[in-house]
């Protein structure tokens, strides 16, 4: 199983973990989202989940409702300091070939 695979399978089992936290946000941001796994188990019809990541490519693939993209660097965020309630950011790193 690839490693996109593996966060994918577990997703949920994560949401669970810090569900406690996210239940009562409006508007939650999945910081450095890549393709959407945790914007996608962040979802429901109670919240906006906004899906922020620099690679343009990664957001297109983003199809579920809810679900706002915004292709942005997380160090210089277009957003007002109140205007969001949770905030993910979980970062996987895969070593360059070099």
């Amino acid at each position: 199983m690839d490693k996109l695979g593996a966060y994918e399978n577990r997703a949920d089992k994560y949401v669970n973990c810090f569900r406690r936290y996210v239940n009562d946000a409006k508007v939650a941001a999945d910081m450095g989202c890549g393709p959407g796994t945790f914007s996608g188990a962040l979802a429901d019809k109670e919240r906006l989940v906004i899906a922020l990541d620099v690679e343009k490519q990664l957001l297109r693939g983003l199809k579920e409702p809810g679900i706002e993209k915004v292709c942005a660097d997380a160090h210089s965020l277009p957003f007002r300091g109140d205007s969001i309630d949770f905030v993910l950011s979980l970062a996987n790193r895969t070593p360059s070939k070099t």
